[in-house]
C-alpha cells in the first residue's frame, strides 16, 4: 500500500489486544489510516524533534519494517531473551509530528476508514 508522506498523528488506543493507531491527512477531514498491531510486545510514541537523527536518514519513510533494529536489540535486552526464539519485527510510523515505534510478532492490519 502507498502512503502519503504527509501524514499526522491522529489518535492511538487499545482495543481487544490491539493498538490501533489513526492516522490522517490535512486534506481529507473524515478519513483516516488505520493501523492495528494485534499484541505488540512494545512500543514508544517520540515527537519528531526528538528523533532528529532518525530522520536524517534517507532511507526512512511513512511506514517501515525491519527485523534488525537498536530498538529490537533493547527489547531482547531488558527481556534476558525470553523472546529469542520468536521473530520479532520493528515497525517504525513516521508523521509530521511524531514517530511511533512497535515491536510485534505479525504484521499490522492497515486500511483507510471513515470517520
Amino acid at each position: 500500500m502507498d502512503l502519503p508522506n504527509n501524514l499526522f498523528f491522529y489518535e492511538m488506543y487499545f482495543k481487544k489486544g490491539k493498538q490501533v493507531v489513526l492516522l490522517k491527512q490535512s486534506d481529507l477531514v473524515d478519513r483516516c489510516l488505520k493501523i492495528e498491531f494485534n499484541n505488540p510486545l512494545a512500543y514508544r510514541i517520540v515527537i519528531e524533534s526528538g528523533r532528529m537523527k532518525t530522520l536524517d536518514n534517507p532511507s526512512i519513510y511513512t511506514f517501515c519494517k525491519t527485523d534488525a533494529s537498536k530498538f529490537l536489540e533493547w527489547f531482547d535486552e531488558e527481556s534476558y531473551g525470553i523472546f529469542d526464539d520468536l521473530l520479532k519485527y520493528h515497525y517504525m510510523v513516521c508523521t509530521s509530528d511524531n514517530i511511533i515505534d512497535v515491536i510485534t510478532l505479525q504484521d499490522p492490519e492497515v486500511s483507510w476508514i471513515n470517520l
